[in-house]
């Protein structure tokens, strides 16, 4: 019985380390300036155009992180076939971001047509958007995590340094 216990209890320690975990790399991942830079963007938006061109620009922007990594890490490697393995990296985290996007498309879909012919929702554009913005979002932190490791260094400085979509301001300059 005893031995029973103390298996349950370990059990429940790894569950309670991964728990903390998950939540401590969470709250590290939402601290970072691409995110930090499209929330009023997104809370803001509010006509289909709008939401399109912020999760437009946001996806944009994990894409050029993601590559910025990734040519960051490569610079950690002398191996030309090391070298390639990111790049493997990259382009399959690439078909994914469109299999993903396509995906929503099809969310946001008539399906009772025939795909050929089929009607879509007014946010299957931005729907299909984000969905790719958080593939390229998971795979450069994924990437981070490896630079980290390659590099030694415990924070990683984005490259990213713009200020969102700036949608209030495309607002004024339409309304002009």
């Amino acid at each position: 019985m005893a031995r029973k216990q103390i298996v349950v209890l370990v059990g429940m320690l790894c569950l309670l380390v991964v728990s903390f975990t998950n939540t401590a790399m969470a709250m590290d991942n939402a601290d970072n300036p691409i995110d930090q830079a499209f929330v009023n963007d997104f809370t803001q938006a509010v006509a289909t155009a709008e939401l399109n061109y912020v999760s437009e620009q946001y996806m944009q922007a994990w894409k050029a992180e993601m590559d910025n990594v990734a040519a960051g890490i490569k610079q950690q490697y002398k191996f030309d076939e090391d070298k390639g393995r990111i790049d493997t990296y990259v382009a399959a985290y690439e078909k994914v971001a469109v299999a993903a996007g396509s995906v929503e498309w099809i969310n946001w879909s008539d399906r009772d047509n025939d795909p050929k012919h089929r009607s879509f929702g007014t946010g299957a554009a931005s729907a299909s958007l984000s969905a790719k913005a958080n593939i390229y979002k998971q795979a450069t932190l994924n990437l981070i995590t490896t630079y980290q490791g390659l590099s030694g260094e415990t924070k990683y400085n984005y490259a990213y340094s713009g200020i969102g979509a700036e949608l209030a301001k495309i607002r004024q300059q339409h309304h002009k």
